[in-house]
């Protein structure tokens, strides 16, 4: 199992290149606001409704008595930690030039789209050193879908292998057609680890599940009457790792580190296994050194929306 530890990004590394605009909505100025206005801070990044009607002449982050803090900017949007706040755009393409110091991985979550670009200078403006493309849409399981059924959309996107630089400027882009939506939900940018270590043996074991989850509300009244009330999903994760025994220190290390921490967690790169990852926190991993020379985590990964 494979772990990709974010690095922390804010507005300062992405480049001037970026195609978005903060938001939709107008930035907050001294004024009067009717129930239910929106405004974006700039400095915070985020979108602020209005719930008290009057004169607001104190920033929105700093009056949570008369403003509701709604989401992340339409920019800013890729950065948090859920997946169902995307950027979006139907006018132009999608474009995030971002300077990251040593990153070797990333993680795309909910693209929407025709084809995606990863693109790795080695400084802003510099020499390529890495690339990778593909379609947004999952290949067709035959010639009935290929003609009739349609595809699914790409769930998640992973790049590994990334060449570290103290300064590279990974360009990633979403293209679609001519007033087609493009989105982008998340944005993980970070370092690689493996839970199994160095050694020369070790990694998932069959059998490990992954459990799509909906938080949806249902309720059904005396009568029989059912109300379904639409909500996120999520994708829990676990995985029985085994390891040699001389790596479990390290492997207590690092789960350490990430305690707590929303990580992007690959079960396993081998091929046919791309539904063994997801977006979430480690919520249990206990370790076990079962004896003089092999261990065995058993890890749980509690998906976020």
């Amino acid at each position: 199992m494979n772990i990709i530890v974010p690095i922390q990004i804010n507005a300062t590394q992405i480049g001037a290149g970026c195609t978005l605009s903060e938001d939709a909505t107008a930035a907050w100025t001294s004024g009067t606001y009717v129930i239910g206005d929106e405004r974006h801070v700039v400095s915070t990044h985020r979108v602020y409704r209005c719930a008290v009607a009057g004169a607001s002449t104190i920033s929105p982050e700093l009056e949570p008595t008369r403003w509701k803090d709604m989401r992340p900017t339409n920019k800013m949007a890729p950065f948090d930690i859920y997946t169902s706040t995307a950027a979006t755009s139907t006018s132009t393409d999608i474009v995030y030039p971002i300077t990251a110091r040593f990153c070797n991985a990333l993680a795309l979550y909910g693209a929407v789209g025709a084809t995606y670009d990863i693109t790795v200078k080695d400084v802003a403006g510099g020499t390529v050193i890495y690339n990778k493309t593909g379609r947004l849409r999952e290949p067709s399981r035959g010639w009935y879908s290929y003609y009739f059924g349609g595809r699914r959309p790409l769930a998640k996107i992973i790049a590994t292998g990334i060449p570290i630089r103290p300064a590279a400027e990974i360009t990633i882009t979403i293209h679609a057609g001519s007033g087609a939506t493009r989105a982008l939900g998340m944005i993980v940018l970070g370092k690689y680890h493996s839970l199994v270590g160095i050694g020369p043996w070790g990694g998932t074991e069959y059998g490990s599940s992954v459990e799509p989850v909906s938080y949806g509300y249902n309720s059904t009244d005396n009568d029989g009457t059912t109300t379904w009330l639409p909500g996120s999903s999520a994708t829990n994760l676990h995985c029985k790792i085994v390891l040699p025994r001389d790596q479990a220190d390290q492997s207590v290390s690092l789960l350490q580190e990430v305690l707590g921490i929303p990580v992007a967690c690959i079960g396993t790169a081998a091929a046919g296994y791309a539904g063994l990852t997801t977006f979430g926190i480690i919520s249990a991993a206990p370790v076990s050194y079962n004896g003089y020379g092999h261990a065995s985590i058993d890890v749980t990964v509690k998906g976020i929306i």
